[in-house]
């Protein structure tokens, strides 16, 4: 394999590192938001019921 070759397998390696990085924080965001929604849900519902 030529050098020019490896050198654009390896940048597009690293690009899709980076871009894998980013969805994996993005979806921890999500989840950690979706957590919180889910307990506040869970405290109104806990609080209508007990009124």
């Amino acid at each position: 394999m030529s050098g020019v070759k490896y050198d654009e397998l390896l940048r597009r390696v690293q690009q899709h590192e980076e871009t894998i990085t980013q969805l994996v924080e993005i979806i921890a965001v999500t989840n950690r938001r979706l957590s919180e929604l889910e307990r506040k849900q869970n405290e109104q519902s806990h609080t209508y019921s007990l009124t």
